[in-house]
Formats: structure tokens, C-alpha cells, sequence
């Protein structure tokens, strides 16, 4: 449980630059001195309450800390809280991958559903594809972790995370701000509160960016260039005292191109060219010019292999972009039927496009001459370009009454959720010698509930909660690959067959937690619930068994934690234990040399770890945050074909899984996306303050720990390796990340203020290894973003 030397390092710069600027701090001239910590709110149950005295681990971030921070979609909240990380899918920005307490989704496809929940106003946002979008005027976010699954549903065994904008005030006000950087760098966003008029307050925001590439392409446009665009407006109608309405519509478009992908060895899991490919080569060419063809390859692709980050690349495919465009509906209503009653009803509708073109093989050649005499190929491609376009529409209802009867509080709803998507796509993977191939595939998913939660203060000092929710689903689709007549070229000949498929899965969630307060500082609690996520199919096989689905993932998680308030409101600190047994749990394969994956159930594994959240007012104007995660994830049960290597004489070493037989293969395997130590620290302090406004520093760093691209094996030599992937192969380094800001915050300006601030991200100008695929013969890698600074000037009235 070491942690880096470089958190330490910080942890002790942070208390003596404290140290140093508080006499500086306690002499400016104020009004009124801050002597606590300002009091966080949340909504997690379904009902204002202070964060301290919810029995839950979760963390909440105000819209000033997120904008301090230039967080303003999810990409933004890695580390952000205790076991929480966010990264995006290899090659795609626009896709996130969510990992809180290690459940996570490596699969981006729509077919599969993502274990932690991502919310927007409380209403469900379905899928990893297009979860990467500005979001403006935010109010907070709460992160949530461990299984929600009473309140939140479905697909939130690991936690849930909910972006909560802001209300029209019903005030005239607003603000407007421009930002210039690095890689030309520009953003330009807007908020506008308009004056009330008869029963109804409005809202306007929008949000405009642009920036070039940040690695030079040779052969094509720059890659890593932004061009996005975020609007919002929101309505709030108060009918009387008791019934209110608020519609929030929400539009984010982007047309990115992705982070460059590079060679990064010629070898896989599997082996290489040689050893994979070229005894499958062998009946059409035979030996040796089997073992001449894959060598060529393998010589042609060693020059262009990239350990570091670059600053310029080669593509050889066509057009590389990605785009989203999703256009949000919600409607709120709120009737409040007595002094203690709520009635309410959450109706949304999301649609979103989401398309990427994608050159994933990291090489500039499109061909290499072979050396074969005819009738063998003189010529062979190099290529693995594809690209998909998905079209996905979700529409959700959920009805709550809400009730407080003097020591009872509770919630009861009922849950409704329909969605429906396409995906189509054309591949081109000459590399391994395979012809141009179409991918159709598409998923329904009809999902209902009922469910109910109820708080029993015992005495003062104990409360005791009891929930369930029951959920019963239908999903269905049907898929269809074939090859084609040149690249999106009409059909040639079925691969797969229109297929059909369609299951049903339900589930029952309960959950009960009981709480301890000695007095107002101080919450004990316990904490045991149940966590579901759904099964489905594996969309992208081209084999039969694919109308065979993958079972859904349960788990139980028990917590047992203290929120305190210390130093008479100066102080606080909150600390989780917990453990999470997860069984059937979904992890997912790659089939070596195709773009097909395999989701599996991995039998059972066991999550456990220590979560801590501390704040400290060190004197007015200065507040230093620090959070910590530890992470042990190990499998208790993973049942796997195991893994046969050998030496093929002239080819090389080739390693395959054998289909014939089953081993546990769960002590030599290692889980993915799953950081041992996560940590955050955040310094906010006021260097001077004047009549001229005030000048304010804010450091901000984070640190993941190593990690993990698939569920590898730890040792190549143990006598139960199996199905896929090698640790020392497929690892992600830590992640270390500095970022800073220096803000002249309230320098009067006509009616009204101006903020400037300096800042920064990856200060320190980290260049590791972000994510990357193993081909099982060749593996490919997307790098950090480089340090970048901005200037932002932003004017309030």
C-alpha cells in the first residue's frame, strides 16, 4: 500500500505553502471572516439532505470547485473521489470508460451496458458511446459510490455519478467568458438568467470550443483537435405554492479527431505475425512463403514502433474523425400534496448520433511489396481502418411520492425505460488479410421497476433505512455481417447471417443501513446492498453462439464508515471500509486479428478497500482538500479455457486458448481498470484581497495507480494460465496529474465584475501510455495530452 513518492512530496509542499501565505491571508482587510466549512447539500435520496448525514459514500463537487478545476463533462472527474477513475476508450474520445471501486465497462460498443450510472438531472444517460459531452451550467456533481441500486436502478452496481444543473434563479444576471491557449486554444461561453415574467423564470446557456490538433498528421489532418458546441435552456413555471414544472432541454454537438494511435510492439498476447497468422497461411501459400509473407510484415511495421508519446504520426486509412450529437428532453414536475407529501414525475427523451472513422493499426502503409512471385500477392495491405455510425434514442419515466411522517421518511416510485439503437459499420482490415467487411447490428432494451425506500429515526441518535427495488427487463436485437464489394462496397457474401436473438432478466435489489449519531458532529453507519447489471448479447460475433446471451453481473457490498466534523466546523473527515463480493461478473475478450468481442462471465471475484475524504479551513480564505482511495481486487472464481503455448519451428512462439476444456484460472488473474491507490489533493488559497478584488491560487493534483487493459494473467509460467493476455504486456503505467490556476476573481467592472486567471493542465508534462488494444499478434497505444495553458477572462453581472 506504498503510495508515490511524489503524493507525499505534495501532501508536504501543501501545508508549508499554507503556512507561509496565512500571515499574508489574515492581513488582507474583509468584511466577514469564513470560520467554517461551507455545508454541502445533496440529493442521493431522493430528498434534500446534508451530505454529512447521508449514510452513503459520496463525494459532491460545486459548479465554482468544477469550473476552478475545467471540468465540464465527465472526462474531467478522474480521481475526483476516492476510487473513481475516467478515462477514455482507446482511440475515442468521445467514449468513456467509468471505473468506481473497480466495476467497470471496457466494452464501448451499445450492446453492452456500463456498470456505474451516469445521470443528468437525475434522468439515465444509457450508454458509453456519446457519454463524453459538455454539460453547462452546472450546479454540482455528486458522485455515489458503491451499488444504487433502490433509488438509481439499473446499471449502477459500482456507483452512479449525476450532473445536476442549475435552476433559473428568476433574477436578472449572468456571465460571459472567453478562453484562449495553447494548440490555439479557444472557448467562448455564455449565461443568462432573465428577469421573472408572471409564473415563469428561464435560463440560457451555451458553450462554444475549439482547439487544433496537438499531434502533427503528415498524411492527413492534425490529430487531437476539438471543435464542440453545448447549449441549454431551462424553464421553470410555479403554478402556486404547491405545483411547479421545470422542462430543461440540453443540445451538445462535437466533431473531434481522436488522440493519434501508434505502433507499440509487434507482438501480442498470442505472439507475432509469424507465430498467429502464418500457419493459418499455410494452406494457401504454403510454408514458406507463409513464413516469407508474415516476416515482410513483421519487418515493414518495426520501424514505425512508438514507445512515447509523438509529436507527429502517419495514418494510412481514410478520413479520421469522430462526432456526437445528442439533443435531451426532461420534464419535472413537482406537486407538494400536503406539508409532507411530494408527488413527482421525471419524463426525458435523449436521442443521439454518434459516428467515428477510425485508423487503429498506427502505420503509415497502406501496402508493402511482399517479395512472393506470382501466383502469390505481390502487394500486401496494411490497413485497419473502419468506421461506425450509431443512432440511439432512450426515453424514461419515473413517477416518486415522497413522504415525511415525523420519524419516517420515505420514497416510493415506479420506473420505466425504453431504448433502441443501430449501429452500422464498414471495415477494412487488410493487415490480416481478411476482405472488406459490413457490421450491422441493433439492441432494444424495454426495462421496468418498482421500488421503495423508508428512513426510521429509532431515537436521536439512530436511524435505521430498509429499501428494495424490483426490475424485470427485455432486451433483444439482431445482427448481421458480410463481406462486401470494396470498402462500404454492396453485399459480396454473408459472414453472418440477419440473425435475431431476444432474453429476459429480472432482479430484485434490496439494501438496509443503519446510522449512529453521538451528537451533531459525528455519523456512524453500516451499510449492505445489492448491486444488478443486466445481461445482453455479444452483438459483434460473427459465430452462432451469438444468440446465446452473457448472464447479468449481481454483487452484495457491505460498508461500514464515520462522517465527522471537526475543529468546530473548521475540519471535516469521512471514512469508508468496504467489500464487494461481484459474481457472474462481465468482462470482455478480444477475438486475435478481428474487431470482434466476446463478453464473458468471470465467475466471482471479491473487491475490498478504504476510501478517505478530508477538508480543512486552514484560516480564512485557505482550504486544502485531500482524498484517498485503496483498491484490493482479486477473483475468487474464474473459470477460462486455458492458454497453450508452443513453439511452431521457424515461426516462432504461438499462443492460443484450448476450447476442449475449462480451468479456474482465478489466483494468476489480475482485474482491469482497477487502481490499487487513487489520490487527489486540492489547495485553494487567497493570496491578497483588496478593493481591487481578490487573488487566489488553486493547485490541483491527482495520482491513479497502475492499471490494467484487460483481466491479464500475472505469471506466463503458472500452471493455470488462461483465455486471454499477459500483465507485462497489457498494463497502464500510474497516472500522475498536476494542474494549477492563478485567479483575480471580483475586479470591479461597471455593473458589474471581471475574473481572470492563468492555468494550466499536466503541468508536469506527463507523456505515458493512456490506453492501447492488444491484437493478440501487435499492440497499439493513445498517449496523454501534452501540458497545454489557457487565459480566461470571464465578466459577471
Amino acid at each position: 500500500m506504498s503510495m508515490d513518492r511524489t503524493t507525499r512530496v505534495l501532501t508536504t509542499t501543501a501545508a508549508a505553502v499554507c503556512a507561509a501565505f496565512a500571515p499574508l491571508a489574515a492581513s488582507a482587510q474583509e468584511p466577514a471572516a469564513q470560520t467554517t466549512l461551507q455545508e454541502v447539500i445533496v440529493t442521493a435520496q431522493k430528498r434534500e439532505e446534508k451530505l454529512q448525514d447521508v449514510p452513503i459514500s459520496i463525494t459532491a463537487v460545486s459548479g465554482e470547485q468544477l469550473e476552478n478545476r475545467g471540468v465540464d463533462s465527465v472526462s474531467g472527474l478522474s480521481a475526483v473521489a476516492p476510487n473513481v477513475m475516467v478515462r477514455q476508450s482507446p482511440g475515442a474520445k468521445l467514449i468513456s470508460v467509468v471505473s468506481i471501486r473497480g466495476s467497470v465497462a471496457g466494452q464501448p460498443a451499445i450492446w453492452f451496458d456500463p456498470p456505474v450510472g451516469l445521470y443528468l438531472n437525475g434522468v439515465y444517460l444509457g450508454k458509453s458511446q456519446g457519454s463524453v459531452f459538455d454539460v453547462v451550467d452546472i450546479e454540482r456533481v455528486e458522485v455515489l459510490r458503491g451499488p444504487q441500486g433502490t433509488l438509481f436502478g439499473r446499471n449502477t452496481e459500482g456507483g452512479a455519478i449525476n450532473f445536476i444543473t442549475r435552476e433559473p434563479s428568476g433574477e436578472f444576471r449572468g456571465k460571459f467568458g472567453v478562453e484562449v491557449g495553447k494548440f490555439d486554444h479557444r472557448v467562448a461561453k455564455v449565461n443568462l438568467d432573465l428577469p421573472r415574467f408572471g409564473i415563469a423564470s428561464v435560463s440560457l446557456a451555451a458553450r462554444k470550443e475549439e482547439r487544433d490538433g496537438w499531434a502533427k498528421n503528415l498524411t492527413g489532418p492534425d490529430m487531437g483537435a476539438v471543435d464542440t458546441e453545448a447549449a441549454r435552456a431551462a424553464l421553470k413555471l410555479d403554478f402556486s405554492d404547491r405545483f411547479t414544472a421545470n422542462y430543461d432541454f440540453d443540445y451538445s454537438s462535437s466533431h473531434n479527431r481522436p488522440s493519434p494511435t501508434t505502433l507499440y510492439a509487434t507482438s501480442g498476447w498470442g505472439g507475432t505475425f509469424p507465430s498467429l497468422l502464418g500457419p493459418a497461411f499455410i494452406p494457401a501459400f504454403g510454408p514458406a512463403a507463409a513464413l516469407q509473407l508474415t516476416t515482410a510484415i513483421q519487418n515493414a511495421m518495426i520501424p514505425y514502433v512508438t514507445t512515447s508519446r509523438p509529436d507527429t504520426v502517419s495514418t494510412n486509412g481514410g478520413p479520421i474523425s469522430e462526432a456526437s450529437k445528442t439533443n435531451a428532453h426532461s420534464l419535472t414536475l413537482n406537486w407538494h400534496v400536503g406539508d409532507r407529501d411530494t408527488l413527482k414525475y421525471i419524463g426525458a427523451r435523449r436521442l443521439m448520433d454518434f459516428g467515428d472513422r477510425q485508423d487503429i493499426d498506427g502505420l503509415p502503409l497502406a501496402a508493402i511489396p511482399t517479395g512472393l512471385a506470382p501466383p502469390f500477392p505481390a502487394f500486401w495491405g496494411m490497413s485497419a481502418y473502419y468506421n461506425r455510425h450509431t443512432e440511439y434514442e432512450q426515453d424514461s419515466h419515473e413517477l416518486q411520492w415522497i413522504g415525511d411522517r415525523d420519524r419516517f421518511n420515505y420514497v416510493l416510485g415506479l420506473y420505466y425505460f425504453k431504448d433502441d439503437g443501430v449501429t452500422t459499420g464498414s471495415q477494412l482490415f487488410t493487415l490480416f488479410g481478411q476482405p472488406p467487411q459490413q457490421q450491422s447490428y441493433a439492441v432494444t432494451t424495454r426495462s421496468k421497476a418498482v421500488f421503495a425506500q423508508g428512513d426510521y429515526r429509532i431515537s436521536d441518535r439512530w436511524t435505521a433505512t430498509v429499501g428494495v427495488r424490483h426490475t424485470e427487463e427485455e432486451k433483444g436485437g439482431w445482427s448481421h455481417r458480410y463481406y462486401t464489394t470494396g470498402f462500404g462496397g454492396p453485399p459480396a457474401a454473408d459472414i453472418l447471417p440477419l440473425t435475431s436473438y431476444d432474453a429476459d432478466f429480472s432482479e430484485t435489489t434490496p439494501m438496509a443501513s443503519i446510522s449512529f449519531k453521538p451528537n451533531a458532529d459525528l455519523n456512524f453507519y453500516a451499510r449492505v446492498a445489492k448491486g444488478f447489471k443486466s445481461g445482453g448479447f455479444s452483438a459483434e460475433l460473427s459465430t452462432p453462439d451469438i444468440t446465446t446471451p452473457f448472464q447479468p453481473q449481481t454483487s452484495v457490498s457491505t460498508e461500514v464508515g464515520v462522517k465527522s466534523t471537526l475543529l468546530d466546523g473548521r475540519a471535516r473527515l469521512n471514512v469508508a471500509l468496504y467489500n464487494t463480493d461481484i459474481s457472474d461478473q462481465q468482462l470482455t475478450q478480444l477475438l486475435p486479428g478481428t474487431t470482434q468481442s466476446r463478453v464473458v462471465n468471470a465467475g466471482e471475484s471479491t473487491y475490498r478497500g478504504v476510501e478517505v475524504e478530508a477538508a480543512l479551513l486552514v484560516t480564512d480564505g485557505w482550504q486544502v482538500q485531500l482524498s484517498y482511495g485503496y483498491l484490493d481486487a482479486k477473483y475468487d472464481k474464474y473459470p477460462d479455457n486455458p492458454i497453450i503455448c508452443q513453439t511452431i519451428p521457424g515461426f516462432g512462439q504461438l499462443c492460443r486458448t484450448d476450447s476442449t476444456s475449462i480451468i479456474d484460472t482465478a489466483s494468476n488473474r489480475l482485474a482491469p481498470y482497477a487502481p490499487e491507490h487513487t489520490v487527489n489533493l486540492n489547495i485553494d488559497g487567497r493570496l491578497a484581497r483588496g478593493a481591487w478584488g481578490e487573488l487566489r491560487a488553486i493547485l490541483d493534483y491527482s495520482y491513479l495507480g497502475k492499471t490494467y487493459l484487460y483481466a491479464v494473467n500475472k505469471s506466463r509460467t503458472a500452471p493455470n494460465i488462461g483465455g486471454q493476455y499477459w500483465a507485462d504486456m497489457d498494463g497502464l503505467p500510474a497516472e500522475k496529474n498536476l494542474n494549477a490556476r492563478l485567479l483575480l476573481a471580483g475586479v470591479p467592472a461597471g455593473p458589474g465584475t471581471l475574473d481572470v486567471s492563468l492555468w494550466g493542465r499536466n503541468l508536469t508534462d506527463e507523456d505515458d501510455l493512456l490506453q492501447g488494444i492488444d491484437f493478440g499478434m501487435f499492440r497499439t497505444a493513445n498517449w496523454r495530452e501534452p501540458r497545454t495553458y489557457m487565459v480566461t477572462a470571464t465578466y459577471n453581472w
